[in-house]
């Protein structure tokens, strides 16, 4: 797996937390150690109280329709990890892949200082 920022890991370790992945699963699945998640997990800030119903979903939830095209980028990232083709493996390679392409955009806006000679 491609290298993520911290940020990034954090959201995604409480993600599948909240999906009822266990760490060892989790450490696994993204290729970390066990004390590594359960750190994630142990400071990661309180998850804000809800007033919606159990099975609605978040009001910062996106949700994308699974279509062929998407289906088929969803193999190609899953298989540089290796990983199967189920939900929880799903939302982890798009949420990295989202994340990585955000960082890229990110630097290639920074401004550059020249290179001293």
């Amino acid at each position: 797996m491609a290298a993520m920022s911290r940020a990034t890991r954090r959201a995604i370790v409480a993600h599948l937390t909240e999906r009822g992945m266990s760490q060892a699963d989790i450490a696994t699945e993204l290729g970390i150690s066990r004390d590594t998640v359960r750190r994630d997990i142990s400071e990661a800030p309180p998850a804000p109280a809800s007033d919606a119903a159990p099975d609605a979903p978040a009001a910062d939830t996106l949700v994308l329709r699974l279509d062929e095209p998407l289906r088929q980028a969803l193999a190609v990232l899953r298989s540089v990890q290796g990983g199967a083709d189920t939900e929880a493996q799903n939302v982890a390679v798009v949420r990295a892949a989202v994340r990585a392409t955000a960082d890229t955009v990110i630097d290639a806006h920074q401004p550059r200082t020249p290179a001293r000679t």
